[in-house]
């Protein structure tokens, strides 16, 4: 391979089409701007990151957590909390034999326990989806040719903890969770010589997990985002040129007391800043986990033959992990196990460990009823309108030429990572330095561009 590496220096650079960038393990190759076709490598291209959530003739959304992987995730963790309390209900059983306690109360004890976990498990479904309706799609107009970005300009400093951050969440949990328990175990403890809480102290405990809690928490979100915007911070729908784009697959090393641990390939689609060349709009763009660079070059390439050839040119997905999905992979997987002579209910208990079932049904109705809740109803109606074909946008002069020259570098054998910096390789300037206008742009609630 004869890719050109160079060694990443402190000082922002303003990354062309084919740079590779490293900086001791770690690696950075730029895949755009300039969207020149990727060659062999990426074949068609592949949703591998389960970015897209909509697609039309005009029109194509990305966004993050379309996949069921994490609701996989959350089924394991969900299984072994229940077996937790299958034995804790043994256990707080068998202390009726061994201590001075009634079944009300051991069952109180159980109760208030297993309560916990069940919004333990609740917490674990809502935060993904607070955290999904906070983030905006990335929309690109393959017929405009361009692509809008929200961009979340920073104000002054606010030193409230924001309601979305991990120490939030544990305050807020604690705070149901405790409260809600420990009414239930007062109300097996009732009667008891030593009252535990006693009639008024489970009623406040009640009215607190009931009423105040929620309340507060309601409020305090409330109150953050109306201090946010006495502070000056703000939203806005960014249009970028969709040749300006930049696409940057990366790897990231970790050093472990074992040695180096990999973290993995990352790609990521950001709105650079015209008016700093090699830094990217604030609070903008979009990432997805991969599992190699091929993998980010196929992600990569799914989306420029969408903008450049059009949806035709675009595989289908190869499932939606929706309830129907689950359903046909249960055939399938039944009828290779019946070809290989295996037990099936090996696989089908794997899958109730998992919680399968459940994780297809959530994601269907997270794709179907929490994905459209995070841009504003009517988001850019206008500007996502298809247009009549005499006015659609054509590619630059430069773009074509340095695709057709790409395409003939294919032919002759060689591949996307042989190239080195595209534009730098066949004689066109990459000026990317200089400092340009700001791009066009409207409040993120706006309903048209």
């Amino acid at each position: 391979m004869t890719t050109q590496a160079k060694e990443q220096d402190a000082s922002a650079m303003a990354l062309r089409v084919g740079e590779h960038l490293t900086r001791g393990p770690n690696e950075l190759y730029a895949l755009s701007p300039r969207p020149v076709p990727l060659g062999p490598t990426a074949g068609a291209g592949a949703d591998v990151g389960r970015l897209i959530f909509r697609r039309n003739e005009a029109t194509l959304d990305l966004l993050h957590n379309v996949s069921r992987n994490g609701m996989l995730a959350l089924g394991g963790v969900t299984v072994w909390v229940m077996l937790f309390f299958v034995c804790f209900f043994i256990f707080v059983m068998s202390m009726i034999f061994y201590l001075n306690i009634t079944v009300g109360e051991a069952l109180s004890m159980w109760g208030g326990g297993a309560y916990a976990g069940v919004l333990f498990f609740g917490a674990l479904l809502v935060i993904p989806d607070l955290w999904i309706r906070s983030t905006a799609p990335v929309r690109f107009h393959r017929q405009r040719r361009e692509v809008a970005f929200v961009v979340e300009h920073p104000g002054r400093r606010v030193f409230l903890p924001s309601p979305s951050a991990h120490l939030m969440y544990g305050f807020w949990f604690a705070l149901f969770s405790i409260s809600g328990g420990a009414a239930l175990m007062g109300l097996g403890f009732l009667g008891a010589e030593e009252k535990f809480l006693g009639p008024t102290g489970i009623t406040w405990m009640a009215i607190t997990h009931l009423v105040i809690a929620p309340a507060l928490a309601v409020g305090y979100v409330a109150l953050y985002r109306g201090i946010r915007r006495l502070a000056g911070w703000r939203k806005e729908t960014v249009f970028v040129p969709w040749e300006d784009v930049v696409a940057v697959a990366t790897r990231n090393m970790a050093v472990t007391v074992g040695g180096p641990a990999g973290i993995g390939w990352e790609l990521h689609i950001l709105p650079p800043d015209p008016e700093r060349p090699g830094y990217s709009l604030a609070g903008a763009g979009i990432s997805a986990n991969v599992t190699s660079l091929q993998m980010a070059m196929m992600q990569w390439e799914l989306i420029r033959r969408y903008m450049e050839e059009g949806p035709e040119a675009v595989p289908e997905c190869a499932d939606d992990y929706s309830v129907t999905w689950y359903k046909e992979e249960m055939v399938r997987q039944r009828r290779r196990y019946e070809r290989e002579g295996k037990p099936f209910w090996h696989y089908r208990l794997k899958c109730w460990m998992e919680l399968g079932y459940f994780a297809s049904w959530y994601t269907e109705y997270r794709v179907n009823h929490v994905l459209p809740k995070a841009a504003p109803e009517g988001w850019l109606a206008e500007w996502s309108q298809p247009l009549p074909e005499a006015e659609w946008a054509k590619p630059s002069e430069e773009l074509t030429e340095l695709s057709r020259q790409v395409e003939a570098a294919y032919e002759r054998g060689e591949t996307f990572l042989d190239l080195g910096p595209v534009e730098e390789r066949f004689g066109q300037s990459g000026a990317g330095e200089v400092p340009k206008a700001a791009y066009r742009s409207v409040p993120f609630a706006a309903h048209s561009g």
